[in-house]
């Protein structure tokens, strides 16, 4: 009987993606938008990697195409829409959004989503991410594209059943590379042209700020600190989220305590940040904050100038190129510079 109620189940899961698949093909688009980008650039064949021709699906070559056939990094031939018009690309909203575009359901942790990214993507619904990604959550907004960042981004042995329900492509083998990953975006999204402008605009903004901050981040040192409890605290390496930025992009020295990339370290390391001159503190809902009543705490140079300042996690604890062009922000008006 078990047996029996379990083959009605597929059954009906399988109609449901059948219908939902016959009404995204015919969906006419409104859900996706594109802002800064304009429309995407027609292309003049539809095109594997390897740049053999995919027909369209009107047996036309050409403007029409319908279809590509592009290899992800995890090895998967997909059949990628020309245009999409309903992406589904959880943690991709930052690159998204620079591409001029929006998904039709965005990322969230505990049905809040990426707060710095609402002016472009209000209105979006949230996903229900706890765990991850559920195919049956993705089913609920007929997609047409579903990405994922890297292999690490799908849940274990889940990717069978969302390629069931749209088009499936992992998108990068390195996390970290977020200009190569805005790129390979703007390529399987059919917007190259998107990709390198906003680039050039990250490349415009980040040479502006460099200007204005003149030989200050060469003489300065600066930590991103994130509180864990009384007894110790994480700071923030040169390879991880807005150490990046802070340490690769901006230039300020690195203190000798920063060993790691995201090392937690214990309450007594404080004294050894005796000499940093500026200290960015993660901030936001859930957050701990500083230990401001530690007598260690208290005695740091860069404390008793004033020279602690909050870090919105929402873009710090992150690496594209809004979130660090906001980090830029940050830092000038911190500093005054």
């Amino acid at each position: 009987m078990n047996r029996l109620i379990r083959l009605t189940q597929l059954i009906s899961l399988a109609v449901m993606i059948a219908v939902l698949a016959a009404c995204g093909s015919s969906n006419d688009g409104s859900s996706a938008t594109r802002t800064a980008s304009g429309q995407a650039s027609p292309t003049s064949a539809a095109t594997t990697e390897s740049g053999t021709s995919a027909s369209a699906a009107s047996g036309d070559a050409g403007d029409s195409a319908e279809f590509r056939v592009l290899t992800d990094a995890a090895g998967h031939e997909v059949k990628v829409p020309t245009h999409p018009q309903r992406i589904i690309a959880p943690f991709l909203e930052d690159p998204l959004s620079a591409l001029g575009m929006k998904p039709v359901a965005q990322w969230s942790a505990g049905g809040v989503p990426q707060q710095y990214l609402q002016d472009k993507l209000a209105g979006v619904p949230a996903l229900k991410m706890d765990g991850g990604l559920k195919p049956e959550e993705a089913l609920s907004y007929n997609p047409d594209l579903i990405v994922f960042l890297s292999p690490v981004y799908v849940p274990e042995g889940s990717y069978d059943q969302f390629s069931q329900i749209a088009p499936t492509f992992v998108l990068s083998d390195n996390d970290s590379d977020w200009r190569g990953n805005l790129e390979k975006l703007g390529k399987l999204l059919n917007d190259e042209d998107a990709a390198a402008a906003a680039l050039k605009q990250y490349d415009d903004k980040l040479a502006q700020t460099k200007k204005r901050l003149g030989d200050l981040p060469k003489d300065k040192s600066a930590v991103l600190l994130q509180g864990v409890d009384e007894k110790g605290f994480k700071l923030f390496g040169p390879n991880f989220y807005g150490g990046v930025t802070l340490y690769q992009a901006l230039g300020f020295r690195q203190p000798a305590v920063v060993t790691g990339n995201y090392e937690t370290y214990s309450i007594e390391k404080l004294a050894e940040l005796e000499d940093v001159d500026y200290i960015f503190v993660l901030s936001g809902p859930g957050r701990a904050a500083p230990p401001a009543d530690n007598p260690l705490w208290k005695a740091l140079k860069a404390v008793k100038a004033g020279h602690v300042y909050e870090a919105d996690s929402g873009y710090w604890f992150n690496l594209n190129s809004i979130a660090s062009g906001l980090i830029m922000d940050d830092v000038l008006k911190n500093l005054n510079a």
